[in-house]
């Protein structure tokens, strides 16, 4: 990625700027009229995702009721979009950027709000990363923007661009993923004498690193990824400008600790005790088997509850045991089951081979996306959907796809082995290895993504909870196919 750009590659006379301002603009509207076609908007058909209960943690503070017969926009059998605007419901909301989207969007409202208006927000952001995007990677040439059709073509899947018709964290969270993809793509073919577009795509990597980690803490990976990016690569040939880099990243970190704080403090305090039991009830015991209870420092008959969700309408009745394990030493009982997940390394290789299958049913079909009934009251907890843990069963659900259960674990390694190799061929097939890179950073970022899940959370919800690393391996598909492409051409040049 530090690799410096031939002299052809290098920032070009003044007077392109306007063809690539006329790009960049050009590439921004396309994507957003990826998202626009996908979503429908134009045809005010709902298309989106159907609250399971944790929308209203998002907006519960900012007075946003539900138009239905029982003000709940959950499980009504898909979308509610209509909205009014009143007193609080609840002392404060989950922190994350997605509210801020949402702020944004309710702005100027007149007592009524549409969550429709949030998806035009949604894509205009959208657009706008895209064009910044493009801007930076036409200093090499303008052909070079090219590259951005890789992080933004899984946006024309309803499975991703759906989720910008909702009120969940995760639409903040594949905009930014898609700012740090498209910032990426731009580094890609720059180099490091073309400091204005190198600088505009570190801001890229840097605002889709914070923006991802403020919408929920499981996308922390995002961060972590995108903080190494910037401070790996150099901006110019003089010292002071190869620390641009490094002061980006340092600046993020610092400007994210805080919120990322606040936000950390917030689950661990109202979600804390559900996350614990979800760990060990249906990810721990489950791959341990019902006789690890004592090494997890429970009771015998805690195995009755093996499987079960802490939010699972049938979760069997619990005892005085639970309330000790779970509400007054839940981070002893969580260490417990890490311990016992570490000394058992095949049932820890499982789970997260769990966490990479789930990500093949990314389109999600229990949350329904057309309009919802508003007449319909809401059940008592929700329904059972597909709870990731005993209602359906698990391994019923990841049976149910097509695509064979291994693909995203060997999509995974072979990202990963293609990026450690590219020092040993990266100069006599540069292109590819940049691609090479490209694609290992998906792919480690995805298995971060879903280490965060599985062990934050269980299996509970797993499919949701791993939607956004299934964006990113697609993205990093996308990527070995393109070094692929250029190493075949990279050897018919050689040849002729």
């Amino acid at each position: 990625m530090t690799t410096p750009a031939p002299a052809e590659q290098r920032d070009r006379p003044s007077g392109r700027g306007r063809g690539r301002v006329a790009l960049a603009l050009g590439a921004g509207a396309g994507a957003a009229a990826v998202v626009v076609l996908t979503l429908g908007l134009p045809t005010g058909r709902t298309f989106g995702v159907e609250d399971n209960g944790d929308g209203y943690r998002l907006y519960c503070d900012m007075g946003l009721i539900a138009r239905t017969v029982d003000r709940v926009a959950a499980w009504k059998g898909g979308v509610i979009t209509d909205y009014t605007l009143g007193a609080p419901t609840c002392g404060a909301s989950t922190p994350s950027s997605a509210g801020l989207v949402l702020r944004g969007a309710t702005l100027g409202a007149d007592g009524t709000f549409a969550l429709i208006t949030l998806a035009w927000w949604y894509t205009a952001l959208v657009g706008l990363v895209v064009a910044l995007a493009a801007w930076a990677a036409s200093a090499s040439g303008l052909r070079r923007a090219a590259v951005l059709v890789v992080p933004v073509a899984p946006l024309a899947l309803p499975a991703f661009a759906r989720f910008f018709v909702s009120t969940y964290g995760e639409p903040a969270g594949l905009l930014g993923t898609l700012a740090v993809a498209c910032g990426v793509a731009a580094l890609l073919v720059t180099g490091p004498d073309q400091r204005a577009g190198r600088t505009v795509a570190l801001l890229l990597v840097a605002f889709g690193g914070a923006f991802a980690a403020t919408a929920k803490v499981a996308y922390l990976p995002v961060l972590v990824v995108a903080v190494v990016v910037c401070a790996g690569v150099t901006v110019g040939r003089r010292r002071p400008r190869r620390l641009v880099g490094p002061a980006i990243a340092v600046v993020t970190v610092l400007g994210v600790a805080v919120p990322v704080g606040a936000a950390v403090g917030f689950q661990d305090r109202i979600y804390g005790g559900a996350n614990v039991h979800d760990v060990v009830f249906t990810l721990a015991l489950p791959e341990l088997g019902p006789g690890a209870t004592g090494e997890l420092g429970l009771p015998p008959q805690a195995a009755t509850l093996l499987g079960a969700g802490f939010f699972s309408p049938t979760r069997p009745p619990t005892g005085a045991w639970w309330v000790t394990a779970i509400r007054d030493r839940p981070d002893a009982t969580r260490d417990a089951a890490y311990v016992a997940l570490v000394r058992h390394p095949d049932a820890l290789a499982r789970a997260l081979g769990v966490g990479l299958q789930a990500t093949t049913r990314a389109d999600l079909p229990y949350l329904a996306s057309g309009p919802g009934d508003p007449t319909r009251p809401s059940p008592y907890q929700g329904d059972q959907g597909w709870s990731g843990s005993r209602e359906p069963d698990l391994r019923t659900v990841l049976d149910a796809t097509d695509r064979p259960a291994w693909l995203p674990t060997a999509l995974v390694l072979l990202a990963l082995a293609a990026a450690a190799s590219t020092p040993l061929w990266r100069r006599r097939a540069p292109v590819a290895a940049r691609w090479c890179l490209a694609a290992g950073l998906g792919a480690a970022t995805a298995l971060g993504l879903v280490v965060m899940a599985v062990l934050g959370d269980g299996y509970f919800e797993v499919f949701k909870h791993v939607w956004l690393a299934a964006y990113l391996l697609l993205v990093s598909g996308l990527c070995l196919l393109g070094a692929l492409g250029a190493l075949g051409a990279e050897l018919v040049r050689r040849r002729s």
